[in-house]
């Protein structure tokens, strides 16, 4: 069985990005914004769903998917404002999505991977988005590592021609990674009513001038993974979002359209996979990279046939696992050619959970995560993969 075969046997979606996907979305707003681009590679069927406005405000609602939006009552602001749907690229976790959001370039040519990453060149697995060692914790600057080093891509929201503006989670907003997003204008919030308090004023002290505004919220994704995804703690974090939004709405901001969409959708848990890494770690030279749903594994090349036999026999009923060029052949990452980044950050062999699965993808903080995840991602079911283009004009 190959791996399409695979995803079609399971129920499991293969990418194609030949559809509309958040890498078009993004292309056309920053085209709107002022980047030019050497190639004209965008889908123009997003043309048909937003415009050039004077103002745009992105709205980056992490983990809110198509599936989540889909189940809201027929008032939702959310879904009747729902244009369509669209891909997101894989593998579907943040740490890899971000990157595409931030550098409107797929996965094949960023080469952040997920949450999980190693750094061959000094032997380091690392957090990608906290920049730290997963070992020590302690941040890469210390270890001898620059951003440039690991974020290869150029960030252009440093490069638009608009006065561009990022809003934060406050315990984020001076990050390496948040600092890689946009190098000045930065706001901090601490609550979602503080968020579009702050939106508003920064636009309407900005009348006068073309604006682009993004905004990261993470409340959804946290309260889908510890509560369910169609919990009523997630739903009353879609509340909050949908007030805030009447209420922007209400301030009448002439030729302001607001555009959300999210990294990825989650799927409700099933089941767990707990890996045995005493016995598994003789395998690897590094620490499985990715995340929870899907993972890469830097194998020994003298322990290759042992861990694949060990790998099957252990997950064959919730696991599958394929070398890592089968996933370059299917465009798994956006495209058949990839970086030599991108390469060199993934193992061997790629493997990713039977539909609703998720895999414990560490040994250092187990607690954290074992009997307590209720929604999971980062893995290829319809759930995961596809999210919502909402577009509200004022």
């Amino acid at each position: 069985m190959n791996l399409k075969e695979c995803f079609e046997n399971n129920g499991l979606m293969l990418p194609n990005y030949e559809n509309i996907s958040i890498i078009d979305l993004i292309r056309t707003i920053y085209k709107y914004c002022g980047y030019s681009y050497k190639l004209e590679s965008v889908n123009k069927e997003i043309e048909k769903y937003i415009k050039n406005k004077k103002h745009i405000l992105l709205i980056l609602c992490d983990g809110m998917g198509s599936n989540l939006i889909n189940s809201l009552s027929d008032e939702s602001i959310l879904k009747q404002n729902k244009v369509c749907d669209l891909l997101t690229v894989c593998p579907t976790t943040t740490g890899c999505v971000l990157n595409s959001i931030i550098t409107s370039e797929y996965p094949a040519i960023h080469g952040m991977i997920g949450w999980y990453n190693y750094y061959r060149n000094h032997n380091i697995n690392y957090y990608t988005l906290l920049f730290k060692d997963r070992e020590t914790n302690k941040s890469l600057k210390e270890l001898g590592i620059d951003e440039k080093d690991i974020y290869v891509s150029n960030s252009l929201m440093n490069k638009l021609k608009r006065k561009t503006t990022a809003l934060f989670p406050k315990d984020i907003v001076d990050s390496d990674f948040s600092k890689f997003t946009l190098n000045d204008n930065r706001i901090p919030y601490d609550t979602i009513p503080a968020a579009f308090e702050k939106i508003t004023n920064n636009i309407q002290s900005n009348l006068n001038k073309e604006t682009f505004t993004y905004m990261y919220l993470s409340d959804i994704d946290d309260e889908s993974h510890y509560n369910g995804v169609y919990s009523i703690k997630t739903k009353t974090v879609i509340k909050k979002i949908e007030s805030e939004l009447i209420k922007l709405k209400e301030q009448n901001i002439n030729d302001l359209e607001i555009i959300i969409t999210a990294d990825h959708g989650q799927i409700d848990v099933i089941g767990e996979i707990d890996m045995d890494f005493f016995k598994y770690n003789k395998y690897f030279y590094a620490k499985p990279g990715i995340d929870f749903g899907t993972a890469t594994y830097y194998v020994k090349n003298e322990k290759r046939d042992e861990f694949l036999k060990e790998f099957k026999k252990d997950y064959h009923d919730k696991m599958f696992i394929f070398e890592t060029e089968e996933f370059i052949k299917n465009n798994i990452f956006g495209e058949d050619i990839v970086s030599k980044y991108m390469k060199s950050n993934l193992g061997e062999y790629i493997s990713f959970c039977k539909k609703g699965f998720y895999f414990v993808n560490t040994e250092f903080d187990k607690d954290k995560y074992i009997g307590k995840i209720k929604g999971s991602h980062s893995g290829f079911s319809k759930e995961e993969l596809m999210i919502p283009l909402i577009v509200i004009n004022c």
